[in-house]
């Protein structure tokens, strides 16, 4: 076995111990959790896909004899297969028109990414159905309602039901954009770390030229179209769907946000405002959402640059 193979396989243990540590009660221990995919993507990105198949395997391996085969298989698909995605998507290079090689482009590496995200919530949703006899919708406020009754049992029925009643229509949509967001950040922080450490099999993509493909703008107009016109459960998947589906929209609004501050007098103070006022505004998540859709329409970007001068 050689050499960046065992340091992959040491890189899947060491995810597996970091997504057990709130469960083995240390100290810090979510602070690991959402650092579970990290070693994981440092192999995949650092040593190429086939480490990042090494790793993960051997990551599942090390869950199941840690916590049993149910254990295995949602660390599997949690934290092992988007890393997975990621690790094999970054590698692929494809001629230019004019016959030079180019990078698989960041925009389309998230785009998948999500549909994965979307990909998982359909099948949860076809198997409630399907094995237990009720609806996606029923069954989140069912899980929630249980966990409310776990963490908070003194907590009244009437404020139980009330904190059910806010966060059952977005919770599935809220739990996919989380996961795409916990794995983008991981990436981003272990190319940033191979980069510092030359290490990087790929050079890091350009923040400002991030770029989706035309038809990740048409799933959000089909799930709209779903929420929109459908009733019940139709209307559920759909309201959901889109929410997963915004996520690429909300970092190619960033870009655009990012474009339009440089051209004031004090970009860096008004962008701390703006990430301040972000990040305790989860509806400004939705609106940066909704300047990326316009981006992708009809090129926001254009109009903010700076003749001469490439975006940073």
């Amino acid at each position: 076995m050689s050499k960046g193979w065992l340091i992959a396989l040491a890189g899947g243990v060491l995810s597996v111990f970091a997504s057990m540590a709130f469960l083995g009660g240390l100290p810090g221990g979510w602070f690991f959790v959402y650092l579970a995919p990290l070693p994981l993507l440092l192999a995949g990105l650092g040593l190429g896909p086939a480490a990042a198949t090494v790793a993960g395997g051997g990551a599942i391996f090390a869950a199941g004899l840690a916590a049993g085969l149910l254990a295995a298989g949602f660390y599997g698909l949690i934290i092992v297969l988007p890393t997975w995605l990621v690790a094999q998507l970054a590698f692929i290079q494809k001629p230019d028109a004019d016959g030079v090689l180019s990078w698989f482009p960041a925009g389309w590496i998230l785009s998948w990414l999500t549909v994965l995200a979307a990909a998982v919530f359909l099948v949860a949703s076809a198997t409630s159905l399907g094995s237990y006899g009720i609806g996606v919708d029923k069954a989140v406020s069912i899980h929630l309602n249980d966990a409310f009754t776990a963490i908070a049992p003194s907590l009244p029925e009437a404020d139980r039901q009330q904190w059910v009643a806010l966060l059952a229509p977005l919770f599935p949509g809220v739990v996919g954009m989380s996961w795409v967001m916990l794995t983008v950040v991981n990436g981003a922080a272990a190319q940033a770390i191979l980069v510092r450490m030359k290490r990087n099999l790929r050079p890091s993509p350009s923040f400002s030229g991030l770029a989706l493909p035309h038809w990740m703008s048409w799933l959000v107009v089909g799930g709209a179209t779903v929420a929109l016109i459908g009733s019940g459960q139709m209307e559920y998947i759909g309201r959901n769907l889109v929410v997963i589906l915004a996520i690429p929209f909300f970092f190619l609004g960033l870009t655009v946000v990012h474009a339009a501050i440089k051209r004031t007098p004090f970009p860096g103070t008004l962008l701390a405002v703006f990430y301040t006022v972000l990040l305790f505004s989860g509806w400004m998540v939705f609106a940066i959402a909704g300047i990326g859709l316009a981006e992708q329409w009809v090129g926001l970007r254009r109009r903010f640059a700076v003749p001469g001068k490439e975006n940073e």
